[in-house]
């Protein structure tokens, strides 16, 4: 990949330009690859394999879920990235005597940072792309599917004689499931009553029924079909080896609480900003301000970071290519700590949302700035 990139744009590039990105990118990639096993593997994978172990799905489930949380997880991960791949070259320019070398022919510190700087709004542009798109999608997506495959575990349970009414959206029975016995995935002896279609019950009578985890329907096998209208008469009667039936969830609309609003992208945050009253519910209008403003800085943590890295990178007092990591690790959880802290005092109505917001990039720069005014004048 490295090798196209340098093929198709990088000779466009000054040389310094090329040299740096080529520093970077690997540099990149990997910390993308490290944080996102780290963060899946300690905040999504254990949970999602307990929840698919307990109801006995696939593990090709597993991996769709998996899936639909990268996004969430590389919106957090690409900042972090951007902070390691920068450490690390501007660690191999100090070590090895480059950066000496670049200002004594006359190349300054604000040179150098011209390529990191755009490198990083580059990663803050597919961040802010990833948290407007992909994200609202992936996560809709996950909690449909999560619902539609623990659902049902969690509704009939397993035992004998489950029953099961199914609602419309009026809050009518539309159609009531009775089984005989249920262990889980198969029910044993199952027998559902539609009366969707008015003046007609629809009777569906089977010995097994299997659930179908890719298709998300009920396999019947070896039953019976037939109508009854409302005079009690029995009529076209079908039987059958195999059937399918959905079993539709009735949609719940609840109210949006301010422990939700974090799922929101910021098209979704301002369309409920503009529907709710401030003055009949001041805790929410605060909450969707401060993740509306945090939303718009998230994006360019990665700039901060990446001037952070170049500060840490380039720092005189002692050699950091091998303590990159950790470093980038100490410096991340610092932010996110503060972010948190802040969050909390702006939904508190003690900061306003835009201080609860940036003040932390802003000490983030003020550090970033300190730093690299120490490694120019060394």
């Amino acid at each position: 990949m490295i090798r196209a990139l340098r093929r198709i744009w990088l000779p466009t590039l000054p040389k310094l330009d090329q040299y740096l990105l080529s520093l970077l990118v690997p540099g990149f990639v990997f910390g993308v690859t490290v944080f996102t096993t780290l963060a899946l593997t300690i905040g999504t994978i254990f949970d999602l394999v307990r929840q698919i172990a307990d109801a006995q799905l696939p593990l090709t489930i597993l991996l769709q879920l998996i899936g639909y949380q990268l996004p969430t997880v590389l919106v957090l991960v690409f900042p972090m990235a951007v902070l390691l791949a920068v450490v690390g070259a501007m660690s191999q320019l100090s070590e090895e005597g480059e950066w000496i070398a670049l200002r004594s022919v006359g190349i300054c510190l604000r040179r150098v940072l011209i390529p990191v700087v755009v490198f990083a709004l580059f990663v803050s542009g597919l961040t802010l792309a990833l948290n407007e798109i992909a994200v609202p999608i992936a996560k809709f997506e996950s909690q449909k599917l999560m619902r539609e495959l623990l659902q049902q575990e969690r509704t009939l349970g397993s035992g004998t004689d489950i029953f099961y009414p199914e609602y419309d959206r009026h809050g009518e029975v539309r159609r009531l499931y009775y089984g005989h016995r249920f262990d889980g995935s198969r029910i044993q002896g199952i027998t559902v009553l539609d009366f969707s279609q008015p003046q007609l019950t629809q009777v569906i009578s089977a010995e097994s029924a299997e659930w179908n985890v890719r298709q998300r329907r009920w396999l019947l096998s070896q039953g019976v079909t037939y109508l009854i209208s409302h005079t009690g008469v029995s009529r076209n009667l079908l039987q059958f080896d195999q059937q399918e039936i959905r079993l539709p969830r009735p949609a719940q609309s609840q109210p949006l609480r301010p422990t939700d609003v974090d799922e929101l992208s910021i098209t979704q945050a301002r369309r409920a900003l503009q529907r709710l009253d401030p003055d009949r519910e001041p805790e929410l209008v605060r909450a969707l301000e401060v993740h509306l403003a945090q939303s718009y800085a998230q994006p360019f943590l990665a700039v901060v970071f990446a001037l952070l890295g170049a500060g840490l990178g380039l720092s005189p007092s002692q050699r950091r290519g091998r303590q990159g990591f950790g470093i980038s690790v100490a410096v991340v959880f610092a932010q996110y700590v503060l972010t948190f802290f802040l969050s909390a005092l702006g939904k508190m109505g003690t900061l306003s949302p835009l201080v609860a917001a940036w003040l932390p990039h802003g000490i983030g720069f003020a550090v970033a700035i300190a730093l690299l005014w120490r490694a120019n004048r060394s």
